[in-house]
């Protein structure tokens, strides 16, 4: 897909006769080559200002900075997210620096229970390079690793009963063991860095501030499942990101971390860095493949799964970035030491971002269990200025719109679902008691008609039929059956999780506030 951008203009558009020679040199049709590049939006838009259109901003005055930076000349566009939800409203300046109205080199971090492990790292000030990464045990279980069988490996995933933390909470070690057991000559390792849900913004702090601990995982993963090669893909909107990763990869090179015989043990494996090119669908691992390839960044149907038939065919592994976080201290401590933390249902920790809405906004790392109040009102403070909160947006666009009647229930996947809340990739979101909720509903809509693949007609023609229906002039009540029936249809014929899941917040959200949402006509 790389090959593609360096013949495309500014304005988007692909150059004819060297579209064509390329699409000569790939074996495609010169149409499919302008099909793909039309899709990402980093090839299509204009460059210039990035700015926030993500939940967060929406809610911490992001219009009015927009505004602000038009009234003063600067070219801006919108984007979903940019990933400093803590530090709401923000901008990306065309040099990858964020543009925000207080920048801290990191947000607030804190944990809280017997044990920090995602972010050990990052309260001590970061451990960017390897030489303070490998002062704090960077690689120690790599090398202890290699120097066993991959079985050991998959055995302490076993055990430690670790899910998945990117939203579908899939268990990580099933995952590997399907893919080491997959008949195959070749298998990948991806690290999945395209943390695009609004309110989200641990793995960008991770992979700027921590990017060996990542390698580290993937090293571990492609060693348990006998992969060769690893790729680390990260969304354009982190520029920052991209380039800490690339340093540490070449960091790790040099030290004999990467490469043919690592540490002198007989394990070869490559890593590198895949940016993304602009579409929110490709944090979904089968867009993310498609990606990759040099293809739209459509879903695929499964089964197959990736992890039995993934990139270009073979067996790939894709974690998102604080899955493979976890993946070191499981090894070096033990699967059965992991799963001593957290609850019996959910294992270990989990670390959750709380943004500007917060009176103590940042990431705060917890053992699962812990009862959200205690995250919501202790450890965040509440609602900032002194705010009352209606309610809390988790998990991002396809998450969940919990009220207050509801923050006892322990931060559990199990537990949450049973109660209809979804904790996705663990971003919260405070909504003041006057948050603007015909609003909210409005850009929620309107995220999911930018953002949709369009590859599923209920996901993108339904998207902008709930659109037009909260625009047009009717009732409350024929309104809301309307926006119920598109629903419906989205969450049973939408391929992939975006279209089935982006329903129920918005369903959420008017079951909850619809009396804000469509107030009662005044009477004369």
């Amino acid at each position: 897909m790389w090959r593609i951008s360096k013949f495309v203009r500014p304005d988007g558009q692909l150059e004819v006769e060297d579209a064509a020679s390329l699409a000569t040199e790939l074996g495609i049709p010169a149409a499919s080559l302008r099909g793909t590049a039309s899709f990402y939006a980093d090839f299509v838009e204009p460059p210039g200002v990035r700015t926030c259109d993500g939940t967060s901003c929406f809610l911490c005055c992001g219009k009015e900075l927009r505004e602000e930076l038009v009234k003063r000349g600067a070219p801006c566009r919108g984007v979903y997210c940019l990933g400093y939800c803590d530090q709401s409203p923000v901008a990306l300046a065309p040099d990858g620096l964020p543009l925000v109205l207080s920048m801290k080199t990191l947000p607030g971090i804190r944990s809280h229970g017997r044990l920090s492990i995602v972010t050990r790292r990052l309260v001590d000030g970061g451990a960017a390079s390897l030489k303070k990464a490998r002062r704090s045990g960077a690689y120690e279980a790599l090398a202890a690793a290699l120097g066993g069988h991959p079985e050991v490996v998959l055995s302490a995933m076993d055990h430690s009963g670790q899910r998945g933390r990117g939203g579908a909470a899939f268990t990580t070690g099933r995952k590997w063991r399907t893919c080491a057991e997959s008949p195959a000559d070749r298998r990948y390792v991806i690290a999945n860095g395209d943390e695009g849900d609004p309110g989200s913004f641990l793995d960008r702090v991770l992979m700027e501030e921590d990017p060996h601990a990542i390698l580290e995982g993937l090293l571990l993963c492609g060693f348990a499942v006998g992969a060769g090669e690893g790729i680390v893909f990260i969304r354009s909107e982190y520029p920052r990101a991209i380039t800490a990763m690339q340093a540490a990869i070449r960091e790790a090179r040099e030290a004999g971390l990467i490469g043919r015989d690592i540490l002198g043990r007989g394990f070869d494996f490559e890593i590198s860095v895949f940016p993304g090119l602009g579409s929110y669908v490709c944090g979904e691992e089968t867009a993310l493949l498609n990606a990759i390839e040099g293809r739209r960044g459509e879903v695929r149907i499964r089964p197959p799964f990736p992890s039995q038939s993934g990139l270009h065919g073979f067996p790939t592994v894709i974690n998102n970035v604080e899955t493979l976080v976890n993946v070191p201290f499981i090894v070096a401590d033990g699967g059965v030491t992991y799963s001593t933390l957290g609850s019996t249902a959910t294992t270990g920790t989990k670390a959750l971002c709380l943004n500007r809405g917060f009176a103590r906004p940042g990431i705060v790392e917890v053992e699962f269990g812990i009862p959200l109040r205690v995250v919501i009102e202790d450890l965040g403070g509440g609602a900032r200025d002194g705010k009352r909160l209606a309610a809390v947006l988790i998990g991002g666009p396809m998450g969940s719109v919990v009220t207050p009647e509801d923050w006892d229930v322990p931060l559990c996947y199990g537990a949450m679902h049973e109660r209809g809340i979804e904790l996705g990739h663990g971003g919260l979101i405070a909504v003041p008691e006057d948050a603007d909720f015909r609003g909210l509903l409005d850009h929620w809509i309107r995220f999911m008609i930018a953002e949709s693949c369009g590859k599923c007609v209920p996901c993108r023609l339904g998207s902008q039929c709930a659109a037009n229906a909260l625009g047009a002039s009717k009732s409350g009540a024929e309104t809301r059956r309307r926006l119920e029936e598109l629903f419906k249809a989205m969450e049973q014929g939408s391929l992939c999780a975006f279209g089935q899941s982006m329903p129920q917040p918005m369903r959420q959200l008017i079951r909850h506030f619809g009396d804000r949402i469509f107030p009662s006509p005044s009477v004369p």
